[in-house]
């Protein structure tokens, strides 16, 4: 018997007239981190401010920054 597979997962920010797809953001998060560190991303923790429209980031619980949406 075939595993059952699991399904796909949009998560779709809707803010001012902006739609953004999370996942996007999580693979813009960790192409920034990778400009200026080497290494796996092991961990990343998003934080989305629609208000700023920026997203925080804290990855392997040691390195953050941020990101326009």
């Amino acid at each position: 018997m075939a595993a059952k597979k699991e399904p796909t997962v949009n998560i779709i920010l809707e803010f001012d007239g902006k739609s953004v797809n999370v996942a996007d953001v999580s693979k813009a998060a960790k192409e920034n981190w990778k400009k200026n560190h080497k290494g796996d991303v092991k961990e990343l923790n998003l934080y989305l401010k629609s208000e700023e429209s920026k997203a925080y980031y804290v990855i392997n619980k040691e390195d953050a920054g941020d990101i326009d949406m």
